[in-house]
């Protein structure tokens, strides 16, 4: 169990690198997103300027040329020139300051999303310095462990060493399993009550689990719990 708990640590570490590798890359690929509008909107807006300016360049010329019109027929063709070009002005000039709010949103939001993504990579750089901190550590303690297992299992017959491992297998890491008030702690299930007597006087035979299967043990530890709860001691 000890072995499995820093594999799993391990491993949870690892999914935790590819998580925020994932979301970096998504805050990479919405700021990229974003950029893209807003250079589309900046060129937007430089096109109206380019508009704009032609529409003012139309206004002062025609106000130039109207001080030297003689006739009023050339006059109001002027005029109207003017007018237009004045009202074509102001609709460039209205777009414009449109755009200039988008742009300020967009900027808002670009500023935002370097925010998000500076502090994701933070966090992915800190869990990977993490990593490389730990992976000697995880394997030392791996190693400890396996070779204590090692030892231990020299005095374990083969055949139970491997009934053992079948079950752990199985049961998810866990092969022995306490039972308390009757219930074994692996399943939740209640075991036979003879089997619950044999625990506590400490039958040198091995008790399994009806249910799950697991290798039963009795906490003496829990007896004061069991006893205060009314259950058989």
């Amino acid at each position: 169990m000890q072995i499995g708990l820093i594999e799993q640590e391990a491993r949870e570490t690892n999914a935790d690198v590819v998580r925020l590798s994932a979301e970096v890359k998504e805050f990479e690929d919405g700021l990229e997103a974003i950029n893209g509008e807003l250079a589309e909107i900046e060129n937007m807006k430089l096109s109206l300027e380019g508009e704009l300016a032609e529409c003012t360049e139309r206004v002062k010329k025609n106000e130039e040329r109207l001080k030297n019109i003689k006739n009023d027929k050339e006059f109001k063709a002027s005029t109207k020139e003017i007018n237009a070009a004045k009202k074509g002005k102001l609709t460039k000039e209205g777009e414009i300051n449109k755009l200039n709010e988008k742009i300020s949103e967009k900027k808002g939001a670009v500023k935002e999303g370097e925010d998000k993504l500076n502090n994701k990579k933070a966090e992915l750089e800190a869990k990977e310095s993490s990593i490389e901190t730990n992976n000697e550590n995880w394997e030392k303690k791996i190693k400890e462990k396996k070779e204590e297992k090692a030892s231990i299992s020299k005095d374990v017959s083969p055949s139970l060493l491997k009934k053992y491992e079948t079950i752990r297998e199985k049961r998810q890491g866990i092969a022995i399993i306490s039972v308390v008030g009757g219930t074994c702690q692996g399943c939740h299930m209640n075991i036979p009550p003879q089997a619950y007597i044999q625990l506590q006087k400490g039958s040198s035979d091995l008790i399994f689990c009806p249910h799950c299967h697991r290798i039963l043990y009795w906490n003496s530890i829990a007896k004061a719990q069991e006893q205060g709860k009314g259950q058989p001691a």
